[in-house]
């Protein structure tokens, strides 16, 4: 836990203040009776937050940072009865710096960065559930003044911006809830994606594209059934018994085509970029009507219109890309080299097949062309049943997700409202009043009110309750409250709040809070406050930095710089 805070800007009355101790249970940051202002109690709870890894401190109490100049913090942790001694510094705040217990910093050892720091702590206060960090786990705990942790609604919120899924996935992390949803979220998202991915391949690269539902699926049958009575009468009619003896050369020939149009079309392509690239290394131009001509008619159902970018492409890299052109066009000239070779090889193939003797072009063309139209159909089904089992696997994954995610989410929800319940009854001591409630609808949608209360005490009474029924079912090892939380309690639940607060260090937790204006509460009340109290502020040079710079004027002798 943390045990000690102390920085050399810290000043009473012209001296610098002794280190401020902390210990389990409540510490309490408080100002005069007066209620004074701008004393620095929230600006200690911000020092809070960048020592337990933040940055809001130095990017939000702009006015310390332009009055106070650069400055260090250091700071002392006790973890199983070691204690760990650091320093951070307000302008070179990503680093933390190990030190001795002079807070001198260590030899040889280089500084932590603040993601090192936080794993550290994570790894120190047992916060290590799969996937949790440690600012994701604590920094909706640490509700100070210029912090984005104080909307009433969004007590899950650890910023502004951050979505509700995001806020609701950190929090199942914290409690160790998120691992298992998030193992059906990928077993959901592989499953979706093997049934896309199939289903994109079988419409491109030349692919068959399945059928698109069970009726075209038995218009297919129907289909091949009449293809194969054709094929039956061709062989009737060909005195050379085509059927048995060249079925399979016919396909084979058609095949053979098929691969050859293929090549041919690579080819085409290979070399249409071999010329842009020569003619990039030369730093000449073509336009696309001239250099693509010829392509356009050989091919006029491709889209060679969209080469054209590459070409423009290629000249604005061609002054400095030297190197890597002349290497890109050793390759183009390679590939272009084996598809020749592969070329010649299918003309040589489909030459040498058709100078079989006795065996009709016409009918090796009609035979080819209805064996091409079968297995074309006959693929078309296949991709369909394929796809329609990975689409039903896909969707049985997508349901048994929602299921876990959906258990997962209402047992976290009963549990929390369970919880606060019990923190309701114990600081209200009147079972009449409605506990505030959180409804976890989705993992990127909750809602969190008070029902039939929307007063501002009763929303920050929430936020409390929110909390400390967090001390009680998750890891967290503290919370941080400023005072405007507590402003509009009343005073005898402020009186009852406070006792849960000291109560926690039967646990081993703490909680930091700032309060002032003390006198109005029974005698009990101030003094268990007045005996957790770590920090006592007030004007007149005993704020946290000795001085206000507020104020349109300052004596020299107490300001300090």
């Amino acid at each position: 836990m943390l045990v000690e805070i102390q920085c050399d800007k810290f000043m009473t009355h012209n001296k610098q203040r002794k280190p401020i101790r902390f210990h389990p249970g409540l510490n309490v940051v408080i100002g005069d009776d007066n209620g004074s202002n701008s004393i620095g109690k929230s600006t200690f709870l911000m020092i809070l937050d960048f020592v337990f890894g933040g940055t809001d401190y130095v990017k939000k109490c702009t006015d310390v940072q332009e009055n106070v100049k650069e400055h260090t913090i250091n700071f002392t942790f006790e973890f199983d009865d070691h204690l760990y001694h650091f320093a951070r510094n307000t302008i070179h705040y990503q680093d933390i710096i190990r030190c001795d217990s002079n807070y001198v910093p260590l030899l040889n050892e280089k500084p932590m960065t603040v993601q090192s720091y936080g794993e550290f702590l994570s790894d120190k206060y047992g916060l290590t559930a799969p996937g949790l960090k440690w600012r994701g786990a604590i920094s909706r705990f640490i509700r100070v003044y210029k912090r984005d942790t104080l909307d009433v609604e969004h007590p899950l919120q650890t910023h502004k911006n951050e979505k509700a899924a995001d806020s609701i996935k950190s929090y199942m992390r914290l409690l160790n809830r998120y691992a298992v949803v998030e193992k059906q979220i990928n077993q959901a998202a592989d499953a979706k994606d093997e049934k896309e991915a199939f289903r994109k391949t079988t419409l491109k690269y030349n692919h068959i594209p399945a059928a698109k539902n069970e009726r075209q699926k038995a218009e297919n049958e129907s289909r091949i059934a009449e293809l194969e009575e054709q094929e039956k009468k061709l062989d009737t009619n060909n005195s050379q018994g085509l059927l048995d003896l060249d079925s399979m050369t016919a396909y084979k020939i058609s095949f053979l085509k098929e691969r050859l149009v293929k090549f041919r079309r690579q080819q085409a392509l290979v070399q249409s970029q071999l010329t842009d690239v020569r003619r990039d290394m030369t730093g000449k131009r073509r336009s696309f009507k001239r250099t693509f001509t010829e392509l356009e008619h050989f091919f006029p159902n491709e889209n060679f219109h969209a080469l054209e970018e590459i070409e423009k492409f290629h000249q604005q890299l061609s002054k400095i890309l030297s190197e890597e052109f002349a290497e890109t066009e050793k390759d183009l000239v390679t590939t272009d080299n084996l598809l020749t070779i592969e070329i010649k090889g299918l003309e040589k193939e489909i030459t040498d097949i058709k100078e079989i003797p006795n065996v009709s072009d016409a009918i090796l063309k009609e035979f080819a062309k209805i064996s091409t139209e079968i297995n074309n159909l006959r693929e078309a089904n296949k991709n369909f049943d394929e796809l329609n089992r990975l689409s039903k696997i896909a969707d049985d994954y997508a349901k048994t997700r929602d299921a876990v995610t959906r258990d997962q989410l209402l047992s976290i929800e009963f549990e929390l409202n369970h919880e606060m319940s019990k923190i309701s009854l114990r600081i209200l001591n009147d079972s009449s009043h409605l506990p505030p409630v959180i409804h976890l609808e989705r993992m990127d949608k909750y809602t969190f009110h008070t029902p039939n209360d929307g007063g501002t005490g009763a929303e920050t009474r929430g936020l409390i309750t929110f909390d400390l029924a967090n001390l009680n079912i998750s890891s967290i090892p503290f919370l941080v409250h400023d005072s405007l939380l507590l402003k509009n309690i009343e005073k005898p639940v402020f009186s009852r709040i406070i006792d849960v607060y000291d109560q926690q260090k039967e646990n081993g937790k703490q909680v930091f809070m700032a309060y002032d204006t003390l006198d109005s509460y029974s005698p009990a009340t101030r003094q268990l406050i007045e005996k957790n109290a770590v920090l006592k502020l007030s004007p007149g040079g005993n704020e946290l930095f000795g001085w206000a710079w507020n104020k349109e004027k300052q004596d020299d002798e107490t300001k300090q710089k």
